[in-house]
């Protein structure tokens, strides 16, 4: 654990550290932070180059995709040599040779629920970022969030409508002194797993920009409550791209929710 920072470090990170409520003892929770990127599509790899930037000391980026022509326009990570290269390894080496306070790792595997108890014994993540591109494996996601008491801040964009949220489990309430969060829905309250949903971007399209503020959201969350600041868990935020306005209602639970109850 860092207990102290570099005349390096504080070069790099003094804008953020700046901050009044940030200050050097936030840029060591960021030091010293271990968290998981599931997915490294649109909206992940824009989450890893932010926590990596920022100084999180460990980040796994997980994903079994491969990087492909029709990613280039939003995933401004990667560059043409890289199609068909696995985007977690990818994404890894490039944001490790930039960011030297951080440990990147690569897990070229899909999320399943067979797979995801050893992983995450493994990795042992303090928060989860859901920057998946499906339903299946946000529901994944969520149970996995609940069931090993993690923090999860998730985000998801198909055509014009955008949402994140921030959720904190019922059992970490009481550990985290600062927050005045009360017990609120998980995900699958608010989308159980019978829901209909719209499709992924690659199915109804998107705009890049439209994915980078989805990310942005999704990645200041993460590191608010890295570093102490208050976050408004059990909120979903709603985000309409082509008005460009926002709107959000509170995660309702479940009293017969399967996951979180």
């Amino acid at each position: 654990m860092k207990t102290s920072l570099n005349d390096h470090q504080y070069i790099l990170y003094s804008k953020q550290m700046l901050l009044a409520d940030v200050s050097e003892q936030g840029q060591l929770a960021l030091l010293n932070a271990n968290v998981a990127v599931v997915g490294v599509g649109g909206l992940g790899q824009l989450v890893a180059q932010y926590l990596a930037a920022a100084g999180v000391g460990q980040i796994h980026l997980i994903d079994d995709d491969k990087v492909a022509l029709s990613n280039l326009p939003r995933q401004l990570l990667f560059n043409p040599t890289d199609i068909e290269s696995n985007k977690a390894h990818v994404a890894a080496d490039k944001l490790q040779q930039r960011n030297r306070d951080s440990k990147i790792s690569a897990h070229s595997i899909r999320l399943t629920s067979d797979n995801y108890q050893l992983l995450f014994n493994t990795i042992s993540p303090q928060a989860i970022f859901d920057c998946s591109d499906n339903f299946a494996t946000r529901q994944l996601i969520n149970r996995i969030a609940v069931e090993q008491h993690l923090p999860l801040f998730s985000a998801a964009i198909s055509a014009d409508q955008g949402q994140w949220f921030a959720y904190l489990p019922e059992s970490m309430l009481t550990k985290i002194p600062r927050t005045n969060t009360r017990p609120h829905g998980c995900y699958h309250c608010v989308f159980p797993a019978d829901s209909l949903l719209s499709q992924n971007c690659s199915e109804m399209g998107v705009l890049g920009p439209a994915v980078g503020i989805m990310a942005s959201m999704q990645a200041l969350a993460g590191m608010n409550y890295i570093v102490g600041r208050h976050v408004e868990f059990g909120v979903l935020h709603r985000f309409d791209a082509k008005r460009l306005s926002w709107s959000k209602a509170t995660m309702a639970m479940d009293k017969h929710c399967c996951v979180c109850r």
